[in-house]
């Protein structure tokens, strides 16, 4: 095997393992109420855009990045995470846009919702 496929293969590996270090203690927190509400008051600081979704919104975020984060360590699926990424900043950059003054924000959320 050559030195390149050799380096490839330990960064493919170290890749893996730190997904795996990084779902594993989100998976846990969300397991318990006082480590759900922690995980929610520190996302803002981690990921400022997630601000404009509702609570619901954020918790239905918080799980699609967990269980994108195990594909990822688990199955060396990278786009899962990729997308859930960036469908969710989509929504919370249409959800931070003006609005018609005619509009309400749950008028907004009707359509984007529709995911």
């Amino acid at each position: 095997m050559s030195t390149l496929m050799v380096a490839f293969s330990r960064h493919d590996q170290q890749r893996e393992e730190t997904a795996d270090i990084t779902a594993r203690p989100l998976a846990a927190l969300i397991r318990s109420d006082a480590g759900e509400r922690a995980l929610l008051r520190a996302l803002p600081a981690v990921i400022p855009w997630v601000r404009h979704l509702s609570a619901d919104e954020l918790k239905q975020f918080v799980t699609e990045l967990i269980d994108a984060t195990h594909d990822l360590a688990q199955l060396d699926v990278h786009a899962n995470l990729h997308r859930v990424v960036v469908e969710w900043r989509a929504t919370a950059r249409i959800l931070a846009a003006p609005i018609s003054p005619l509009s309400s924000p749950a008028d907004c959320r009707t359509r984007t919702t529709a995911r």
